[in-house]
């Protein structure tokens, strides 16, 4: 009856977490036994959970890096590391990171970037795009791409 209640209660806790945001597996765990919850409710609440579909990793990284790349102007190398915090595993990050940059127009991105910060000089976009984990190949390039446009 004991466990039964503090699975009822790591359930609630769960999805009390879950109701805000996408979370990992790995989040959702901690979250849980911060909270002082069991390590085998934990377990037995998380394959729950994955199993009804609750808990995705893969769905959560493709989120997760679509939002922080397209809404953030967050690169790759950055989401990357955001997403390894979380607990994600390596070939699902990497294979994250490869569709969303796929799936974007990157472009498009640094021209709404550019607009956002219409008053910074070019030399100055160029670095706060590589210091948020663009690369700085894909950044002067398209920059440079943006600039003619807009002199044509």
């Amino acid at each position: 009856m004991e466990k039964e209640k503090n699975l009822e209660n790591a359930r609630k806790d769960a999805f009390r977490l879950l109701k805000s945001r996408a979370r990992s597996e790995f989040e959702i765990s901690n979250r849980l036994k911060e909270k002082g919850y069991d390590q085998n409710i934990v377990n037995d609440l998380v394959s729950e959970l994955k199993r009804k579909g609750f808990l995705d990793d893969l769905k959560f990284a493709k989120l997760y890096a679509s939002d922080q790349i397209e809404i953030r102007f967050k690169g790759p190398k950055y989401v990357e590391y955001e997403l390894k915090e979380f607990g994600i595993e390596k070939e699902i990050i990497a294979k994250v990171i490869d569709e969303v940059l796929n799936d974007i127009d990157l472009k498009e991105i640094f021209k709404r970037f550019k607009k956002a910060h219409q008053k910074d000089p070019e030399d100055k976009l160029f670095q706060k795009l590589v210091n948020r984990g663009f690369d700085p190949y894909i950044v002067k390039r398209l920059l440079r791409e943006i600039s003619k446009e807009m002199e044509a």
